[in-house]
């Protein structure tokens, strides 16, 4: 069944208001009609069972017939921190994956290496709303502004996991091992550098404020690889 967004303010009581593109794609894309059943999120880990009761020119109106909290959340509050990437459609590809996978926030990082400039904010918080629709979830992560290294790694203490995957690091490390003695953190973060890899002075930055380097095993990833086989590993494992 379809996913629709509503906005938190449009959520009164046992009932809620789809509008502007969300009600065009329920009335006119899928030509739904009063008395069917949908499934309405605020982004906020609440999922709406609801009926349409009335569809107007502008808005559709639905009571709520039953509601779901963190329905398809992870139990751990993931962060994901990420460069830049040369080609932009690459990170468009990672914050979908990234989203589906189930992160609670991803920060685009500016490191010393980091080759691409462009902050599309707003695209990516399209795709991460199309992808939280997509896979069933009920949070819509949050895109912070492009982040120096220094600011996101100043605030790492803040949570209880701190992975950064480097593959200079020792197969003895390796993300899966690491994990097992931390499947109660509830909250986490991972930071993953860009193309040419994290800079000397930025590791050891990382390591001062308790950042774990951990292994991703023998062969070589692409960053956005990196990224979507630390977060399965987090959120499946914790």
């Amino acid at each position: 069944m379809d996913t629709f967004f509503v906005l938190p303010q449009d959520v009164h009581g046992s009932t809620l208001v789809l509008r502007g593109e969300e009600h065009r794609h329920l009335a006119r894309s899928l030509r739904k009609r009063i008395g069917d059943p949908i499934l309405a999120t605020d982004g906020e880990d609440n999922l709406f069972e609801a009926v349409i009761t009335s569809l107007g020119r502008d808005e559709a109106q639905c009571d709520v017939v039953q509601t779901h909290l963190r329905k398809n959340e992870a139990r751990v509050s993931l962060t994901l921190a990420v460069s830049l990437l040369r080609n932009p459609a690459r990170f468009d590809f990672l914050v979908e994956k990234a989203t589906e996978l189930g992160v609670r926030a991803i920060i685009p990082l500016q490191c010393e290496r980091t080759i691409g400039r462009q902050d599309r904010h707003d695209r990516y918080a399209k795709i991460a709303l199309a992808a939280m629709k997509q896979s069933g979830r009920c949070y819509l992560p949050k895109i912070f502004p492009v982040t120096s290294f220094e600011a996101v790694v100043a605030h790492a203490e803040d949570h209880a996991l701190r992975l950064m995957p480097h593959e200079r690091t020792e197969q003895s490390q390796f993300i899966g091992s690491l994990i097992k003695h931390h499947e109660s953190a509830k909250t986490g973060l991972v930071l993953v550098g860009p193309e040419g890899g994290f800079s000397d002075r930025e590791l050891q930055l990382a390591a001062s404020h308790a950042v774990v380097p951990v292994s991703l095993g023998p062969r070589r990833l692409r960053s956005e690889t990196a990224a979507m086989v630390s977060v399965a590993w987090v959120v499946g494992a914790t």
